[in-house]
């Protein structure tokens, strides 16, 4: 079964997959291909025990790259990751062993997800670049800027709001590592390995809490969620209190922006839980100082 994302004849792909997997010795198996090539540069195969990145564009290439990076950066921190099989040097193709994730949530994952971004968090972040999804330039650029707030406004996001929050946050210390995207679907509880993180082309330099208050905003589960923040609030010094709930604000914030817009992956809460994430955050952000006047 072949995912047409961008076009790409799908049996031309799988033959392609199919001539990678022959050279590296791994016999032909029943394989889904996705073809991802034009957002993250890659096509995908995902057989029964393995899956297969293969990059088709230079974007893609350094997106493997950054991957491998952040990786094996975590795996030293003791952070569970998807095992790599083998991987080409220049970053063009990599071969990790297949997840067979169970239901995420409950105290279990909720502690090993925590324990993760703690894990994450001291500096210094791996040497090397993270991987950025390139932007679309000129008259496209424009156009998507204007669609974006004609979403906003009609879903009444007070854009004001979002003006100054996200000026305010682009200038909060970077004082830990992020993974960059450590959202509840990117923590999944591996039947055989217990927690596994995925995703890890984003890890850098960022702002205090970003990891644990990113899974906070992303996690269904009230209880879960609950627990998260208890742990924020615990391991935050009162001096520290104003960054963090500015903090708090800018990430559930953009959170609904992102689901008004479209823009990220499915996975996540929808509109309406969104919306009552930004609630929760603007209460904790009064709480605890932040220098934003807080609306609604």
């Amino acid at each position: 079964m072949v995912g047409d994302g961008s076009g790409a004849p799908g049996s031309a792909l799988e033959q392609r997959l199919g001539a990678l997997l022959a050279e590296l010795g791994v016999a032909a198996e029943p394989m889904t291909v996705a073809d991802h090539s034009a957002v993250l540069g890659t096509v995908t195969g995902v057989l029964p025990d393995r899956v297969l990145d293969l990059a088709v564009t230079e974007s893609g290439r350094r997106r493997l790259r950054a991957e491998l990076r952040g990786r094996r950066w975590a795996e030293e921190r003791g952070i569970g990751v998807p095992e790599v099989l083998a991987a080409a040097d220049d970053g063009r193709w990599l071969l990790s062993r297949r997840l067979h994730p169970a239901p995420s949530g409950g105290p279990r994952w909720t502690e090993a997800a925590v324990d993760a971004a703690v894990r994450i968090a001291p500096l210094p972040a791996p040497s090397g670049a993270p991987w950025r999804p390139a932007s679309g330039g000129g008259l496209s650029r424009l156009r998507g800027t204007v669609q974006d707030t004609g979403r906003l406004v009609r879903a009444g996001v007070p854009l004001g709001e979002v003006r100054a929050v996200r000026a305010a946050a682009a200038q909060l210390p970077l004082s830990e590592v992020t993974h960059g995207d450590l959202c509840a679907a990117n923590a999944v509880l591996d039947a055989d390995r217990g927690l596994v993180v995925l995703e890890w082309t984003g890890v850098r330099a960022a702002s205090r809490h970003r990891d644990l208050l990113t899974l906070w905003a992303s996690t269904p589960d009230e209880e879960d969620r609950a627990e998260i923040a208890d742990v924020v609030l615990d391991r935050t010094a009162g001096w520290e209190g104003p960054d963090v709930g500015l903090l708090w604000h800018a990430i559930a914030l953009e959170q609904l922006v992102e689901r008004v817009t479209g823009y990220g992956w499915a996975d996540g809460p929808d509109v309406g839980a969104a919306r009552q994430r930004l609630a929760e955050a603007r209460q904790r952000a009064v709480e605890l100082g932040s220098p934003v006047p807080v609306r609604g």
